[in-house]
């Protein structure tokens, strides 16, 4: 008698997270260290007019919250929104839109570090010549407690979130009620009908949306461990993002009345709710409100790690990066080279932020890439309601497909209200990207073109500047002939390359074989083998197929 195998029990799948729980994960998304780095900022700029920008990107991402629900719901899986662009629009605009979305993710992870570390230093000053190590600590330590599994990083930062509402909460009530009483200086409700700066409130309208980014594009991932997802996942979305703006007015209102003497010094008070809380309940509300400030950005970096992680895995799966990526831990339940890969480069652009730019800069560029990720999500709806029109959608946003086009061109239009250099380098990343989907991913011929054209581009830059040099530009050299061996020698030189590259973009858009052939065809016309029609095959000797693979 053969004895059977000993059933094995399946694995229970994760359990699932309620309502409630998704709220917690969508506010503490939202509440990253943004607001209390940027917001001294923002009211600077624009004033009291600062409250209409944050409700104006409130609505904005309400309305971009509407189009996710019908995505999230209509397809529930990993990879949230680079999965919605995949299936929308697909091939390379999806990889586009997963490559910003990815480095979106890790510039809110590094930007969050920065912003703690400037809490952190307002906090103890004597710190300061350690930032740049207690900015890569903290992306390790995010790095550390996600690795303990997706569940227990989630779990924490839904504790952290409810301990960052309470203290809000103490802030709001104390600077409302008890503030005319201890700060009788600096409460001043008038400040609120001073004059809005109108342009200061567009273009903080833009910087501050990255109050909001964070909240659609984690929920995003987090929906596909919600219960009954079909009604809860646009319940969550909308509830979250409503609170989220309601906490953001709030404190905004109770700041912007409780302001005093520090109008003139807002430039230089990256902890300004902690200076507004000391002024009214003392030592106590200055160190209770920076608690509040390192939990928030602990939030926001444990959030950002986790997507960046989850989207490059599933970067992965759909082959546009190596299936390494791919891979999960012993435990199976993290994407552990993944996790590597968006930890190194969190580390890399802190390193570089911290020592040769500054947080608002990170904060630009971050926005800018948000920007363009949303506005072709929210093309991607409306490409794929008409692309997969069975596909069960449980939830569908109102006025199609009016609402989505409305929301994407707001949002690439915003993102050219930013700063010119963060316009700059977003645009390098996005042809840093194309160059990578060319080089790597794309068919044999699209790979050979693309080389041709970064040729071409190169030869262009060095024409102009033999042109400069030889026309326009004066030479100084110490060094006696330097100049007429520059002009005679090395010029020539430089010609000379510029003539065999464009030579080589020459065959590589019609080959050497090519050539070969349409010559034999017309001077030895023996050497057809086959003459089908238009369609003709021609034997090479191996020593002639060899030079002109050689010479190719």
């Amino acid at each position: 008698m053969n004895e059977s195998e000993p059933e094995t029990t399946p694995p229970q799948p994760e359990k699932k997270y309620g309502i409630m729980a998704g709220v917690l994960y969508g506010i503490g998304c939202g509440i990253g260290g943004s607001i209390f780095v940027l917001l001294s900022t923002g009211i600077e700029i624009a004033g009291p007019g600062v409250l209409i920008s944050l409700f104006l990107g409130g609505i904005l991402i309400f309305l971009t919250a509407l189009n996710y629900s019908e995505l999230s719901t209509s397809l529930p899986i990993s990879g949230g929104a680079y999965n919605f662009s995949k299936e929308g629009i697909g091939g390379f605009s999806a990889f586009i839109i997963g490559f910003f979305l990815l480095i979106a993710n890790v510039a809110t992870c590094s930007f969050s570090a920065q912003a703690l570390t400037i809490i952190i230093i307002q906090l103890y000053p004597s710190l300061k010549p350690n930032s740049l190590f207690i900015a890569i600590a903290a992306v390790l330590l995010t790095s550390i407690v996600f690795f303990k599994t997706q569940r227990f990083a989630i779990r924490t930062l839904i504790i952290l979130t409810i301990s960052v509402i309470v203290i809000f909460s103490v802030f709001v009530i104390s600077g409302l009620f008890i503030s005319p009483t201890t700060n009788p200086s600096g409460y001043n409700p008038a400040y609120l009908t001073t004059d809005i700066k109108f342009l200061g409130m567009i273009q903080m309208f833009a910087l501050l949306f990255i109050f909001f980014t964070s909240i659609t594009s984690n929920l995003a991932y987090f929906n596909v461990d919600l219960r009954n997802p079909s009604k809860n996942i646009p319940k969550v979305n909308i509830i979250a993002i409503l609170l989220t703006l309601i906490i953001y007015l709030m404190v905004t209102f109770v700041v912007l009345i409780n302001l005093g003497t520090r109008e003139a010094t807002l430039g230089a008070s990256p902890v300004l709710l902690a200076e507004i809380l000391l002024d009214i309940l003392g030592p106590v509300g200055f160190y209770m409100m920076g608690i509040a400030m390192i939990i928030s950005t602990l939030i926001a970096m444990n959030a950002a790690l986790g997507s960046a992680t989850s989207l490059l895995q599933a970067l992965a799966r759909d082959h546009y990066v190596p299936e390494k990526f791919e891979e999960l831990n012993e435990k199976k339940t993290v994407p552990i080279y993944s996790l590597m890969m968006t930890t190194l480069l969190s580390l890399i652009i802190t390193f570089l932020a911290v020592n040769f730019s500054d947080i608002g800069f990170t904060a630009e560029i971050t926005t800018f890439i948000y920007f363009f990720g949303l506005a072709f999500v929210n093309f991607a709806a409306v490409n794929l309601r008409y692309k997969r029109k069975a596909l069960d959608r449980p939830f569908k946003a109102p006025f199609f497909p009016y609402l989505p086009i409305f929301v994407g061109s707001t949002c690439l239009i915003l993102a050219f209200v930013l700063e010119p250099a963060a316009i700059i380098l977003g645009s390098i990343l996005f042809i840093f990207a194309i160059l990578y989907y060319s080089l790597t991913i794309a068919d044999r011929y699209s790979i050979i073109i693309t080389i041709a054209g970064m040729k071409f581009v190169c030869v262009v830059i060095v024409g102009m500047l033999i042109w400069s040099l030889n026309n326009i530009i004066v030479i100084n050299a110490n060094i006696q002939g330097f100049e007429i061996f520059f002009r005679s020698v090395l010029l020539r030189i430089l010609i000379a390359i510029c003539i065999f590259t464009i030579c080589s973009i020459f065959l590589d858009i019609i080959p050497i074989r090519e050539i070969v052939y349409y010559l034999i065809k017309k001077v030895d016309r023996e050497r057809v083998a086959i003459d089908i029609g238009t369609g003709q095959i021609i034997e090479l000797d191996k020593t002639e197929s060899s030079l002109i693979s050689k010479a190719n």
